[in-house]
């Protein structure tokens, strides 16, 4: 099978265009979504509407929870929590209705494929050192013991973490488009953001996984950087979230 994988689209309506339209170029079987379709960006209707019939499943994330009142906005930032609360007046009734709905992770799909946001032991949670990764292994291992592929994302960043064995360290991959997977490890696979990468790469970000051949993919798509920030500067967001866009942190 052929997986693509897309998180932490934050209302990024260019950026989300860009991949479903890369998508095209691939015969992909499943789309899953790992969840924050909405938050720091300004089209979180368009985003919601497009992704939506696209996904086979969805996850839902911290600001998806945050939007639909689910998180106390005290966990977020300024700039974030500017941006919840411009999503919760500005999105249309039917958006609002469907990121309300997003169940929560972790989420498991088969084949060996589990989907949460954060971690799986934790929607909120990072899952970007050392004892994150020890601890989401920890939990496969008592609560998804059957899982090849954990696919996360929330941190915005692209890795991959191998796990030979239960004994065995895990060994951390980043920024590296392709992956050669071997049949006997655990994978926890974070595709990267969509519309707000943090790794220093100012294009759209997301994942193929290949079950068949064994191959992860990560891909980076170019998109309307420009177009995306005039529409947070317009919609009155504040002028740091698009500035970050340009500079992909």
């Amino acid at each position: 099978m052929l997986y693509a994988i897309v998180s932490d689209i934050h209302s990024n309506y260019e950026a989300l265009a860009a991949v479903l339209h890369a998508m095209e170029k691939f015969p992909i079987d499943v789309v899953y979504c790992l969840g924050d379709l909405v938050g720091y960006n300004a089209d979180p209707d368009a985003c919601v509407q497009a992704i939506l019939p696209r996904a086979n499943a969805i996850v839902r994330g911290n600001h998806d929870k945050a939007v639909a009142g689910l998180l106390n906005l005290e966990w977020f930032n300024t700039s974030a929590k500017q941006a919840v609360l411009w999503t919760r007046r500005s999105a249309g009734a039917s958006t609002l209705e469907a990121v309300s709905r997003l169940p929560e992770g972790p989420m498991e799909v088969g084949e060996g494929i589990l989907l949460c946001h954060g971690t799986p032991y934790d929607e909120d949670a990072y899952l970007m050192d050392a004892m994150s990764i020890a601890e989401s292994y920890r939990f496969l291992v008592e609560s998804h013991p059957e899982t090849r592929f954990c696919l996360h994302g929330h941190t915005h960043y692209p890795q991959v973490v191998m796990r030979r064995g239960e004994k065995k360290k895990p060994e951390v991959v980043r920024g590296q488009e392709e992956t050669r997977l071997e049949p006997g490890a655990t994978y926890l696979i974070n595709p990267g953001s969509v519309g707000q990468p943090r790794d220093g790469i100012a294009l759209a970000s997301f994942g193929i996984l290949d079950t068949n051949r064994l191959v992860y993919r990560n891909l980076r798509v170019a998109y309307d950087v420009q177009e995306t920030q005039r529409k947070v500067l317009q919609a009155g967001l504040p002028p740091e979230l698009a500035r970050r866009l340009a500079e992909g942190r």
